[in-house]
């Protein structure tokens, strides 16, 4: 048998390299380095028979060596398929390569004469040595058999454990690795992972973001902002059931805590989350009235830098406003005092396209982008909407649902009017609903030709026929009487 040996070396070699591109290269680099070690004992046994030494161990030795390489090449042909297909626990592959290496190398033994039961009779030291230097190991090797059984970690999961936390990416005998949001790799011993208490992170993870406000402020009235902004439109990552709200959680000195609570799809990204929900809440409150600013116990006196804060003043905004081109000046300043300013941060809704409204917007800073959804329910960008434009004019004048939604593409400043502000003007210049009519029916007009393509002709005749009706709507909602209009 001895004379094949060569041979059969040979063909674990070619095996290895066949299985190179498929197999696991961790044991086929151990199979290859074992059968280089048994060529170079088959030399030395060469050499040691020509000038007449006994070969007997090394020959020994060399089958030894093959039969690891032959362990460790089979094991990568049969057990990494087992687990990938069969799903057979990877720790019962490990389990069966360190049975056979321990077979192989007490036959090597036995075969060289060494007596093995008198080493370990004798050398009670030794093997307390052996013990002591293995224990953690061992005990590495029995917490892995122990996770593989119990099943509770497994690939894919999202794990927080002591300071380290990630997804796993495989489980061994002696470690447990995960990857963590930063990209990196961390080994965990598996004694360690059964000492420590390990969270498991599901696909939907509720986190708290906190934020304090002042006592002046009522926390009913801000609880209902916080919560209205946060689920008025969707948050990238964050779970629309359940919703996300606003919670009161602590009364300290000095301020209140709060905390707004969203669950999490993706628990690695619970920082950007954390800066978007931050981002919703700052300018929810600070169109509810309620801005978040400084609190502090130190009274400090400095200059306020001028223009510090100014808005566009609301006058020099409605004159520039095509729809209220007809109004005199007592008007103006009139109408100016009843606008109300609002900001909304990028991605925001600002109105869906169905809900009820009675108010338009003015655009003073920023974009707003007005989709309209068909009846697939597939939304189309049909405007866009920059400083010194409006929109929800025709809610404003006719109490109708939104015809559009308007989403803010950027950091938006606005000044909203409802119909309590306008009505007072309409009931002393009625005749203003006739020339805001022809305002409104244009801009619908254009609206209806990116929606539907109407040629010139065809959208001049239905403008006409919508200003007629949208006058006799504008009437209607405002309480205007025809006769009045007419005089």
């Amino acid at each position: 048998m001895y004379r094949f040996l060569p041979w059969i070396a040979l063909a674990l070699v070619g095996l290895a390299a066949a299985l190179w591109k498929v197999g696991s290269h961790k044991r086929l680099r151990a199979a290859l380095g074992f059968l280089g070690l048994s060529f170079i004992v088959w030399g030395l046994e060469t050499i040691g028979t020509g000038i007449g030494l006994n070969a007997a161990p090394a020959r020994e030795v060399a089958i030894a060596l093959v039969g690891l390489a032959a362990v460790q090449v089979i094991a990568g042909a049969v057990f990494n398929f087992a687990v990938e297909r069969a799903r057979v626990p990877r720790f019962a592959g490990e389990m069966v390569v360190v049975a056979c290496y321990i077979a192989i190398v007490v036959n090597l033994f036995f075969s060289l004469g060494v007596n093995l039961t008198g080493i370990f009779a004798t050398s009670a030291v030794a093997t307390a040595v052996i013990g002591l230097a293995l224990q953690d190991m061992m005990g590495n090797i029995a917490s892995g058999i122990a996770l593989e059984f119990e099943n509770d970690i497994r690939v894919g999961d999202f794990i927080r454990v002591g300071d380290a936390s990630g997804w796993v990416l495989h489980k061994r005998l002696r470690h447990t690795a995960i990857e963590t949001p930063d990209g990196d790799s961390i080994m965990l011993p598996n004694s360690f992972l059964t000492r420590s208490a390990v969270t498991v992170i599901r696909k939907s993870h509720r986190q708290l973001v906190p934020f304090v406000m002042p006592y002046a402020i009522d926390p009913q009235e801000l609880i209902h902002a916080v919560s209205f902004a946060l689920r008025s439109s969707p948050i990238p990552e964050v779970a629309s059931d359940p919703p996300p709200s606003c919670v009161l959680e602590e009364l300290t000195p000095g301020h209140i805590r709060y905390a707004a609570v969203v669950w999490v799809n993706n628990p690695a990204r619970s920082v950007l989350v954390v800066s978007a929900v931050l981002n919703r809440v700052y300018f929810g409150l600070q169109r509810a009235g309620m801005p978040i600013a400084e609190i502090s116990n130190l009274l400090e006196m400095k200059a306020v830098p001028e223009n510090a804060g100014a808005r566009p003043d609301p006058v020099d905004i409605l004159r520039g406003t095509l729809i209220f081109r007809q109004l005199d000046d007592a008007s103006v300043f009139e109408l100016g005092a009843k606008l109300r300013h609002l900001s909304f941060t990028a991605g925001e809704l600002i109105v869906r396209q169905g809900d009820a409204g009675d108010s338009m917007y003015i655009v003073t800073a920023g974009q707003v982008a007005i989709n309209y959804a068909g009846m697939n329910n597939a939304e189309t960008q049909v405007a866009v909407i920059s400083a010194g434009d409006f929109f929800g004019e025709s809610s404003l004048l006719t109490g109708e649902p939104r015809n559009a939604s308007a989403i803010a593409l950027s950091r938006v400043d606005c000044y909203e009017l409802d119909k309590a502000g306008l009505q007072g003007i309409m009931d002393h210049r009625v005749d203003l609903a006739e020339d805001m009519s022809v305002v409104v029916a244009h801009r619908q007009m254009e609206l209806a030709v990116s929606r539907e393509k109407l040629d010139a002709e065809t959208a001049r005749l239905r403008e006409a026929q919508e200003q007629m009706q949208l006058l006799a709507r504008i009437r209607r909602f405002f309480g205007l009487s025809t006769t009045a209009a007419s005089a």
